[in-house]
């Protein structure tokens, strides 16, 4: 059927029975006075979308993210607000020469150790037809280890003499990466015997003191070229608690005797006096 407009122009109503690849439908097409078709607007009901990717989903200590967040189409009222971020915040965030994608840098928070994060986009922009998103927007994934590896140090001898041996106890709060014998330093004396234990984050040496060594004043210190899984180093050397050192034997020393410089045999079993100084055990005495 036609229908005449006000205008000149005039509509043009069919029935279509799978022409179209369709089922049976009512199709209509609008014209001007000269006969030409004129398109017929068709509203935007179309709910926009958004994608979110990050250059590093891997965070240690010291690194940050890129994040890129793609629309379906050019975005109204999108802000950093709308962006929620989980261990760590959000900077630099600008749309890019091309209107629908925008970047922001993502800093992780320090001192957390996280295997399960996401970033969200809500809903609260639309398209420019006034479309808001059907739901929030989730990124994938990603892991966040900002926390520095500790180790503490015990010894289970503190007081070492000669003969004596000490066990040392190295702790983790993580299982490190590359630490060796290297990365320790005794005080008058060596380890050996340097292993793991059963618990990939203890491990035990045996320290055996320096001989003809007195000293109250010793440390066993770990250093910092090891790190924990995610190769975050730790803050600082790490020294035991005080030991002390004493392998130094006692001696006696022959100062002097009223005899002279020696005995004949007339002076047998005479009384004398020998005066000697002794070191060691009982330093300074005479």
């Amino acid at each position: 059927s036609v229908s005449s407009l006000n205008d000149g122009g005039f509509v043009v109503t069919l029935t279509s029975i799978h022409q179209d690849g369709d089922d049976i439908g009512i199709f209509g097409q609008r014209f001007d006075a000269e006969g030409n078709k004129i398109a017929v607007h068709q509203p935007d009901t179309i709910p926009p979308t958004v994608s979110i990717a990050m250059s590093d989903e891997a965070l240690k200590v010291g690194d940050t993210s890129t994040v890129t967040f793609t629309f379906s189409e050019e975005p109204t009222g999108f802000t950093a607000e709308d962006v929620t971020v989980a261990n760590g915040a959000l900077s630099d965030f600008t749309v890019t020469s091309d209107a629908k994608v925008y970047t922001a840098t993502y800093t992780p928070t320090a001192d957390v150790e996280d295997a399960t994060n996401m970033i969200s986009v809500g809903t609260d922009w639309t398209d420019a037809a006034g479309n808001a998103p059907t739901t929030s927007t989730d990124s994938s994934n990603y892991s966040v280890d900002t926390l520095r590896p500790t180790v503490s140090i015990a010894m289970s001898d503190e007081a070492l003499k000669v003969g004596d041996t000490s066990t040392v106890i190295f702790t983790f709060s993580e299982e490190p990466t590359g630490f060796t014998p290297d990365d320790v330093t005794v005080a008058n004396g060596a380890l050996s015997d340097f292993a793991v234990t059963s618990d990939a984050k203890v491990y035990t040496a045996t320290y055996t003191p320096t001989a003809d060594v007195e000293d109250t004043t010793n440390v066993i210190s770990v250093g910092t070229d090891w790190t924990d899984a995610a190769e975050n180093a730790p803050v600082a050397t790490t020294d035991s608690s005080n030991y002390e050192v004493d392998t130094l034997r006692p001696s006696i020393i022959l100062t002097s005797t009223d005899w002279g410089s020696g005995l004949s045999a007339a002076e047998d079993d005479s009384d004398g006096t020998v005066s000697v100084t002794t070191s060691g055990a009982e330093d300074g005495q005479t």
